[in-house]
């Protein structure tokens, strides 16, 4: 997708069909699913902010604001599947906020502070959530959740050979698989 101007105050949205050969098109439930389980730990971790430390709470919405649009246009604007569904559906809502940037592709140095980035977010509300013993069990399920979820149903299907996360796919399915198969790593 590409977005343009249609008229004051309208979007045009349309489907860009040069993009790069992806290998696997997503489904979108997939997709919303993994969007849905990486986006939890947001509002858990803003939630112990706000009840713990609510100074530190406009820092982390600001970032975490930021983080899915600002920063977008260094990773999602030079993915292959920008515009289209991706492992978390932002391939398509960042084409809703900016145009594709062809002045980089995509590489392993931006995915890798794009997850340096995921981590800063998810470390940022940990003394506020570990107040709480439930809460930090409710925010470490959901933050496990939403990389498991990128592990297992993103990481083969996804076509950034590049990735940080498919070397850990790659390690973790490599060591089941010795294990399954009577192997010691």
């Amino acid at each position: 997708m590409r977005a343009g101007a249609a008229g004051p105050g309208q979007l045009e949205v349309q489907l860009v069909e040069e993009s790069l050969p992806c290998r696997e098109q997503w489904d979108r439930k997939s997709a919303m699913v993994n969007q849905l389980l990486m986006f939890l730990p947001t509002p858990i971790g803003a939630y112990a902010l706000l009840k713990h430390k609510p100074r530190k709470l406009l820092p982390y919405l600001a970032g975490a604001t930021a983080f899915v649009t600002v920063w977008r246009r260094f990773v999602c604007a030079r993915c292959q599947y920008y515009g289209r569904e991706c492992s978390t559906m932002m391939g398509i809502t960042t084409a809703m906020m900016m145009p594709r940037d062809e002045s980089r592709q995509l590489d392993r140095s931006a995915m890798v502070a794009d997850f340096a980035i995921i981590g800063a977010l998810v470390l940022f509300p940990l003394p506020q959530v570990f107040k709480e013993f439930h809460l930090t069990v409710v925010y470490l399920a959901a933050a496990a959740a939403g990389l498991g979820s990128i592990l297992i149903n993103a990481c083969p299907r996804c076509g950034n050979d590049f990735c940080p996360m498919k070397d850990l796919h790659r390690a973790i399915t490599s060591s089941w698989g010795g294990v399954a198969a009577g192997h010691s790593h």
